[in-house]
């Protein structure tokens, strides 16, 4: 039987202009706080000239060197992907729901990337096949035209690899219509659902992607890696499952995918 991996979505809590949202190891919290700002998991000092972000609304702002930033009002109806980035770092997203979740000052903790860690892409990836309906899951956010309905990333893992516990790490996950994330409300599709997102490792299925939400974790399991050779994560997204509408992809957009061995 397939495993079906699940990560609780990261929500952001609403408070009055005083408080403030926290990121921090996909757990949300409140601290009293006036302005946006990134921060340093170890020293909880501000993170200067982190590269802040909305790709689905062509935003791009960076950290002063207290680490705090501005971003411009903007109308957002659906989840939308806000992704800070900075050298010497492992990359974060997180998604935003609404226009008074992006209003509410946030501190974003990021922490220090270390040797072992395999950045596979940084950039937004849209998978599906441009096909898709107005109330398909954040449909008005998309930009990009589809790569097709597969990604694959060829890496290099070492011999240490095999001694630690590694996982593939999705940042942020837009756009999913399966029965799942319609059940959740992730969107208004009320006729149809497609199945889930498959994740491959070196032609293995070891995963599948289920609801939207951010820093979702999938093992790796270790007799699958190939030590100082090439190896190669692999996602396909579904397809709708109703019978006579012909093959249709899922279109979703995937930010921030990497490896880490713990």
């Amino acid at each position: 039987m397939k495993k079906i991996f699940y990560t609780l979505l990261l929500t952001i809590l609403m408070t009055n202009s005083v408080f403030g949202a926290i990121f921090t190891g996909g757990v949300t919290k409140v601290d009293q706080q006036e302005s946006n700002r990134v921060i340093d998991a170890q020293t909880n000092q501000g993170v200067e000239f982190a590269k802040i972000s909305i790709p689905q609304k062509n935003i791009r702002t960076y950290t002063d060197a207290n680490g705090n930033f501005t971003l411009p009002k903007i109308q957002i109806n659906q989840p939308t992907i806000l992704s800070v980035e900075k050298e010497g770092y492992r990359p974060f997203s997180v998604t935003i729901n609404n226009n008074e979740s992006l209003n509410t000052p946030m501190k974003i903790t990021i922490a220090k990337s270390t040797p072992t860690d395999i950045s596979l892409d940084s950039e937004i990836i849209h998978l599906g096949d441009d096909s898709y309906s107005k109330n398909s899951a954040n449909a008005a956010d998309f930009r990009l035209k589809s790569a097709g309905p597969y990604y694959s990333k060829d890496f290099i893992m070492t011999d240490n690899a095999k001694k630690s516990t590694n996982y593939l790490i999705i940042g942020s996950i837009v756009g999913l219509d399966t029965k799942l994330a319609r059940t959740m409300g992730q969107n208004k599709i009320r006729t149809a659902y497609s199945s889930p997102a498959q994740v491959f490792f070196n032609g293995k299925i070891i995963g599948q992607l289920q609801i939207n939400g951010d820093g979702q974790r999938i093992k790796i399991p270790n007799p699958l890696i190939i030590p100082n050779k090439r190896n190669q994560i692999t996602i396909k997204t579904g397809q709708n499952m109703m019978p006579g509408n012909g093959l249709d992809y899922d279109d979703i957009e995937i930010l921030n995918l990497s490896i880490l061995s713990e």
